[in-house]
């Protein structure tokens, strides 16, 4: 039977809920698709299609490509991976027109919940490719326990060079793997950024320290500067743990675990349930510390940049 183009989309909603609540207790109640955008419907699933972009000295073009294409989707029923595909040909379809051919800054980004597989062919057989994840760590879980001999003390602001240096560090190792984009103002802004929280009486840097010189730092967020993050999981409050960097002759040491060790520490202390983070999924040495330390994918990001070849 042939597709009218009709759908029920409270009972697409409710089964699409319904799934991801099996899927993973950790995942919120999927809000309804935003009115604003371009739909897109097929026989058992919908999607709302919007366009952003970020502009120039925006500390976010770092972090993102510089005009993403976004397609948020829900599926019920079976079949899944047939309902995207269809979803994805009609936004192809629609974005082809207004994109530059191998425009390298220009993303169609797709998020989904990392154990929501039954679909995910749909996206590898039209070119994307899992870019980055938002990871979970529920409260007192630990992983190894770093090194004794460093020293963990609060940032100061006569740490903002170093400091500053650590983060771009993290931006460069990240870069080739497809969502970080180093731009002329990347350091600036992050320079900025540092200078805010550094001049915070509540401390959220900490920097290892080996022998005196600083060889690391962690960045993390508590409520309510981290509220932002509490739509990507079932919990009431949740940290953010921003930002972790080891200087370069000093991977593998002991220092990011260290490091790790003292913000779950603090975050634990706060009674917040969760903690999230985004990390670079092809990233060799990212991917296996973090899981090792407790988390576990939530959400997966995936990419296709350019949009068009």
């Amino acid at each position: 039977m042939r597709f009218d183009g009709r759908v029920d989309s409270s009972v697409i909603a409710a089964a699409h809920a319904a799934r991801l609540v099996a899927i993973d207790p950790l995942l919120p109640p999927p809000p309804p698709l935003a009115e604003v955008g371009l739909r897109l419907t097929a026989a058992k699933g919908e999607a709302i299609a919007w366009y952003q972009e970020t502009a120039p000295g925006m500390a976010a073009r770092t972090w993102e490509p510089a005009r993403r294409h976004n397609l948020e989707i829900r599926l019920a029923g079976d079949e899944q991976a047939a309902t995207l595909g269809d979803l994805l040909d009609q936004w192809a379809g629609r974005i082809s027109g207004a994109v530059t051919p191998g425009d390298l800054d220009a993303a169609a980004v797709v998020e989904l919940p990392s154990r929501d597989t039954e679909a995910v062919s749909a996206l590898v057989h039209r070119g994307f490719v899992p870019c980055s994840v938002i990871a979970a760590r529920k409260a007192g879980r630990f992983g190894q326990a770093g090194d004794p001999d460093l020293l963990v003390r609060p940032a100061e602001p006569a740490d903002l060079d170093v400091a500053t240096e650590l983060n771009m560090a993290v931006v460069r190792y990240d870069a080739p793997f497809g969502k970080v984009t180093p731009r002329e103002d990347t350091e600036e802004a992050l320079r900025n950024q540092l200078t805010f929280l550094l001049g915070q009486a509540a401390p959220s840097v900490w920097l290892a320290e080996r022998a005196g010189r600083v060889v690391g730092l962690v960045h993390i967020q508590l409520p309510p500067t981290a509220n932002w993050a509490k739509r990507y999981v079932a919990a009431p409050s949740t940290a953010y743990l921003a930002c972790l960097g080891v200087a370069e002759d000093e991977r593998g040491t002991g220092v990011g675990a260290t490091l790790a060790a003292h913000a779950h520490a603090v975050i634990d202390a706060a009674g917040l349930p969760v903690t999230l983070l985004h990390h670079a999924l092809p990233n060799p040495r990212s991917t296996p510390f973090w899981y090792s330390l407790g988390y576990r994918p939530l959400w997966t990001m995936w990419l296709r940049r350019p949009v068009v070849r």
